[in-house]
């Protein structure tokens, strides 16, 4: 029974490896692979701490432990150069994975021989450089860290429109990231932002009622984890009950909030009430060389603890792509790429899916139905 049912999450995996994907939620500095810090010059003990929660259990682990982990990549990731190599790298994985359009997000971070500005320049020509142009578009999303002053934030904030208009077609949003136990939302920045670029944040990550009406009032085009948004899941009502009124676009994490512990389980994960109720979301890994995932992993993860056929994950990757921050005909084009596969690929992969149901029986069946609502995933995908 157990070589019948991993003959079909098989199948089923293959289904997600070769749907053309979009990601809209993936820090550069927590996406970095094995290879790519070998590449960067990291010691085999700093990539087992950079990679160890993927090894660890989750019960009783904190964000600070999370966030800790990614001086790991910041030691390496000095110069321009290293910059570049990280970058190019991120984004050669994540088409490798068939995603089709990524947002890859990065805070500007100077460092001796580096401005801030030569920071982002390395990214923008990682991302003009990368060998997979024909098969993935890229826009690059710079954040503003939470634990800065106003007045830092005021200065990234001038670089980051001087970098937009130099490099409109890339530069595509901002964001506000970094540990949601510290600093603060500065609305007036954002504000200002907003005139020029696309505006998504880190929003109830934690539990932060206050900020988080704030932020919902100020109405970014997408927020980010929404974890403690729901009243089953530590928001208030009154948040929930605005939320449901503006219905911004969600960017889910599934592995990340399962492995910071901000998230008892998988069926228990707070993306159940916009399915059930049908609100805009992406499916996004965050920062997949952290959490040991990849975007395949992630949907495979919603369609098997929420009993989604793949097809509701085809219309999720449809949906997600209205919710990006690509223009107008770029939108249109990626599209009618998901369409033209629908018709095409998907027939011949969901009928491989169900030649690997032809032998069960309805106690298999049953048996199946049993295992997917299990919590064994994380490392058996």
């Amino acid at each position: 029974m157990k070589v019948v049912s991993r003959r079909q999450i098989m199948a089923e995996s293959e289904y997600f490896k070769q749907l053309p994907k979009v990601e809209l939620h993936a820090h550069l500095n927590g996406s970095l692979t094995e290879k790519t810090l070998e590449k960067l010059g990291c010691s085999e003990s700093a990539i087992a701490e950079y990679e160890k929660l993927t090894r660890t259990a989750p019960t009783s682990r904190s964000l600070q432990e999370c966030f800790g982990l990614f001086s790991q990549a910041y030691n390496v990731i000095k110069s321009p150069e290293s910059v570049y190599v990280a970058a190019r790298n991120v984004i050669e994985d994540f088409a490798k994975d068939n995603v089709i359009y990524l947002e890859l997000r990065t805070t500007p971070r100077a460092n001796v021989g580096m401005t801030k500005e030569d920071y982002i320049e390395a990214v923008v020509k990682a991302i003009g450089d990368h060998e997979y142009k024909n098969k993935i578009l890229v826009k690059l999303i710079l954040s503003l860290d939470r634990r800065h002053s106003k007045e830092e934030s005021e200065k990234a904030l001038e670089l980051i429109l001087r970098m937009r208009e130099k490099y409109p077609s890339v530069i595509k949003g901002i964001d506000l990231c970094g540990n949601p136990e510290e600093g603060d939302f500065h609305e007036t920045i954002f504000e200002k932002a907003k005139q020029f670029l696309g505006i998504t944040i880190h929003c109830a990550e934690v539990k932060n009622d206050s900020e988080v009406e704030r932020i919902l009032m100020f109405g970014p085009n997408r927020i980010g984890h929404g974890t403690y948004l729901h009243p089953e899941h530590g928001g208030s009502q009154k948040n929930w009950e605005l939320y449901l009124e503006k219905k911004i676009p969600l960017e889910c994490c599934l592995t990340s909030n399962i492995i910071c512990g901000t998230t008892k389980s998988y069926q228990d994960h707070h993306v159940r009430h916009w399915l059930d109720l049908k609100l805009p979301f992406s499916i996004c890994t965050d920062d997949k060389g952290v959490f040991g995932t990849t975007l395949t992993k992630e949907y495979t993860l919603v369609q098997r603890h929420f009993d989604k056929i793949p097809e509701n994950l085809w219309k999720m990757t449809y949906d997600s792509i209205s919710h990006s921050f690509a223009s107008e005909r770029e939108k249109q084009d990626l599209q009618d790429q998901l369409i033209r596969w629908f018709n095409v690929c998907h027939p011949k992969i969901v009928s491989t899916i169900q030649n690997a149901y032809n032998n069960y029986t309805p106690a298999d069946l049953d048996i199946l139905l049993e295992e997917h609502q299990r919590d064994v995933y994380i490392n058996d995908i």
